[in-house]
């Protein structure tokens, strides 16, 4: 009898879980997997506070800048046509890279190769809260491709929500 409770316990916890993660903001992984070239390995990455700023100096919107470094043994062109199709609209697309089917966004695909002793290509990609850039390149004696991935995210700030209290201050209000 024990059994069957304990796996209904877990159960429960992994559905509440996968809820809460659901609501949660998506983190620096949770954004990079979304626009990872299938099976590339992620050499660096990491995120800050975007520290957005008007002319004054003052903060205007809470923001963040996320960063990675990819390499794959694909080429270049698998790469350009990989990002080709994830950035055509379409509902699966655009739940991947987390982009709101009803929002906006323009995308640019560059070749800067021309002239130069290496593949370059340029991806820009903006939409009302984000901008993001991947460059894609490859030396004619490099063995994989480099793709950099930077995303800057600005986040609403909502007037008629309460910020919640801090637990001491929730406990204090409690009487406890």
């Amino acid at each position: 009898m024990r059994r069957p409770i304990a796996n209904l316990c877990v159960c429960l916890m992994l559905v509440g879980s996968a809820m809460n993660a659901a609501a949660a903001p998506v983190g620096l992984m949770g954004t990079i997997v979304r626009w990872q070239y299938p099976k590339a390995s992620i050499n660096h990455a990491k995120g800050s506070d975007a520290a957005t700023i008007d002319a004054e100096g003052n903060r205007t919107v809470p923001s963040t800048v996320f960063e990675a470094n990819m390499t794959t043994e694909a080429s270049v062109a698998q790469v350009i046509q990989y990002y080709r199709e994830l950035l055509t609209r379409n509902p699966k697309n655009d739940e991947k890279v987390g982009i709101q089917p009803e929002k906006g966004r323009s995308v640019l695909f560059r070749d800067e190769s021309k002239g130069r002793p290496f593949e370059l290509h340029v991806i820009l990609v903006n939409s009302e809260t984000t901008s993001t850039t991947l460059i894609v390149s490859r030396g004619a004696d490099e063995e994989q491709t480099q793709i950099t991935w930077k995303q800057y995210s600005r986040y609403p700030i909502a007037s008629n929500t309460k910020t919640p209290a801090a637990p001491a201050e929730a406990s204090n209000a409690d009487g406890k």
